[in-house]
């Protein structure tokens, strides 16, 4: 089981996260446009073929952010490693 998101994920970073993203204005504007789109979306196709594409969507782009996060972890022990094996 991995518990590392539960050291780092709990309802304080969160809202930190939130508020972090609130702050910036290209932030706000991008996610007013997404909602705007996906409404329209949703009425051409339907509340129940919509809610299947935006679940699989975010499973996606999660895994994705997932992957990008743990390749830029090894990235930095591969690079602390070199620091320390030339120091």
């Amino acid at each position: 089981m991995n518990t590392l998101p539960s050291l780092f994920l709990n309802e304080t970073v969160i809202e930190n996260i939130e508020a972090f993203c609130a702050s910036d204005p290209e932030y706000h504007k991008a996610k007013q446009g997404f909602y705007k789109i996906a409404d329209q979306i949703e009425k051409l196709v339907g509340p129940g073929l919509y809610d299947a594409f935006e679940k699989s969507l975010w499973a996606y782009l999660y895994r994705t952010a997932d992957l990008y996060y743990l390749y830029g972890l090894g990235l930095r022990q591969e690079f602390l490693q070199a620091i320390g094996a030339g120091g």
